[in-house]
This record gives structure tokens, C-alpha cells and sequence, in this order.
């Protein structure tokens, strides 16, 4: 008689960068239940790049509405219950999520100590899979290559050939202060250096469109960035969502970080992808950033 399998929810809204580096703990867990459906609930806008995931089964969405709007909030906590959890992964471990454990007809709720981690901290997840009895040497580390789409058409489109080094000059709007200042003077220096550069722009940066030379690609899907950086040789970028992806590839390269977010919580670091900070990015000049780059690539 064939085992009916049970389904297990795991719940990560977000920021893109906590949720991609949360793939070891999807790879893990769904080793250790690899006879369950593992559902996430996580935003709209990530519903189609995690459905691409080999260890996520389905997507529930939840645009976290506000407290006071009960009725979308008991909607969401029917369909969860309707699912019959046998267990729930909280990897968000929120004032929000500690509402739904309140609410959802109790399945087993895993989730880490918020007085001993940050909320989203990967040591704090690695913590509660050991406290599940998943030793720490078991874990697995986010490899994220399954993001990565064939690029090699849309590189043959631009007559991008051979080797490149791909440059990540924006930020979210409303954290520009993030932005490392001097990437066109980087970008000529590499092109006069015989690199090929290629500067990835997001929807907040084509504002920086015309001011670095090389090739740009503008607007492009997550899968289409992961592409790109996956078949370069190096990386450069501030703290934002590419960088995350290119860490989680393993590739080499540097995020460039100013006094505004703590380098250790991004958790970016993993080799041979790097970080470099300063306490005033308009201090980082483009000789020390060359200087790493030529001693690493």
C-alpha cells in the first residue's frame, strides 16, 4: 500500500537575499522528508522563482496584509489548515507568523529563538534544524544553480564573447546610499585593461545607464541575472539582491559595503565571493578595488 505523503509548510516571505540563502535549509529539510510535499508561503513576487526550485513543491502566497484586514488574514489561516500540515518550518519567525501559530490547528511548529539570532539569520536556522536533531555537519549550503538559466543566446545576441566581468552598480531606490560611487571609473579602467564588462541594471538604476561604459543588460529576469553571473569570471556589486545571487553561486568576487548595513548579518561572505567595507564608500577608491580584484581573480 502505497504511503500517502504528508505535506509540510515552510514559511519565508523574504528579502529576496534571506530567501535565496535559505535553499540549503529548503535541500535539507526536503532530504529529511523527502517523502513530503514541502509547500512555501512566501510573496507574490517570488511565486514563479521558487516554483523553479527542485525541493519546493508548491507556492501559497501571502502579501502579509495588515493586522486589521481579518478577513484576507482567516482566508490565508483556512487554506493553511485545509493543507493538514504535519509540520510547519517558520524560517521568518515574525510578529506575524507567531499570529499564525496562534491561529493554524496545531501541526509541529519549528521555528528558531529570536533572543539568540537575528530573525533571519542563517546561523539562527542551521541552530533550529540541530535542536530538530539535524547535526550542524548535515546542513546544507545554498547552491542555487538550479536559478541559473542558459544565457549563451542572449550573450551571442549582444556579441559578448569570452570571458567577462560582471559589474552590479545599483541598489534598491530607497537605499541609493548602498551604491559604491565610482563604478565607471572602474569600468574604464577594466576596459582599458582588455576586460569585457558587463553592468547588470535593475529598475531603480537605469538612472546609471549611460554613464558606464560596456556592455549593459537592462530589466532582465532573476533567472536571466543568475544566468549572466553564473558564466562570468568575477563580480562586483553593493549590498543588493545580485550580490546575494552571486555568493550563492560561489562565484569570485566582492560586495563593496559602507557604514549602512552590517557586512557579518548579510551573511554574503562565502568564498571565494568576498566582502569589502569602509566606513564612507566615497572613500573605497577604484586602485584598492582593482587591487583585490587582480589579486583574486
Amino acid at each position: 500500500m502505497k504511503l500517502k505523503k504528508q505535506n509540510i509548510l515552510i514559511i519565508k516571505h523574504g528579502a529576496f537575499g534571506d530567501l535565496i540563502q535559505s535553499d540549503g535549509i529548503f535541500r535539507t529539510i526536503k532530504r529529511c522528508y523527502s517523502n513530503a510535499n514541502l509547500i512555501l508561503l512566501t510573496s507574490s513576487s517570488y511565486k514563479n522563482l521558487m516554483l523553479l526550485s527542485p525541493y519546493i513543491d508548491k507556492v501559497i502566497v501571502d502579501n502579509r496584509v495588515k493586522f486589521w484586514n481579518l478577513r484576507k488574514i482567516f482566508q490565508l489561516i483556512h487554506k493553511i489548515d485545509n493543507l493538514h500540515f504535519s509540520h510547519v518550518f517558520d524560517l521568518q519567525n515574525s510578529q506575524r507568523t507567531l499570529l499564525y501559530k496562534a491561529l493554524v490547528t496545531s501541526p509541529t511548529w519549528i521555528t528558531t529563538k529570536r533572543k539568540d539570532h537575528p530573525i533571519s539569520g542563517l546561523q539562527g536556522l542551521a541552530d533550529m534544524l540541530n535542536d530538530c536533531g539535524i547535526p550542524f555537519n548535515k546542513i546544507l549550503k545554498p547552491n542555487i544553480t538550479w536559478m541559473a538559466k542558459d544565457i549563451s543566446l542572449l550573450l551571442k545576441k549582444r556579441n559578448i564573447i569570452g570571458p567577462y566581468i560582471v559589474l552590479i552598480p545599483g541598489s534598491s531606490k530607497k537605499h541609493k546610499e548602498k551604491r559604491w560611487p565610482y563604478y565607471k571609473e572602474l569600468a574604464e579602467k577594466l576596459i582599458k585593461e582588455d576586460f569585457k564588462v558587463v553592468s547588470i541594471l535593475g529598475p531603480d538604476e537605469l538612472d546609471l545607464e549611460n554613464s558606464i561604459p560596456g556592455h549593459k543588460f537592462k530589466n532582465l529576469d532573476l533567472i536571466d541575472v543568475a544566468g549572466i553571473i553564473k558564466k562570468s569570471i568575477f563580480v562586483i556589486g553593493n549590498d543588493s539582491g545580485p550580490s546575494h545571487i552571486a555568493s550563492c553561486l560561489r562565484k569570485p568576487g566582492i560586495a563593496l559595503f559602507g557604514p549602512t548595513t552590517s557586512a557579518t548579518k548579510s551573511e554574503l561572505a562565502r568564498k571565494p565571493f568576498q566582502i569589502l567595507e569602509s566606513e564612507n564608500l566615497k572613500d573605497l577608491t577604484v586602485s584598492r578595488v582593482r587591487r583585490l580584484i587582480k589579486k583574486l581573480i
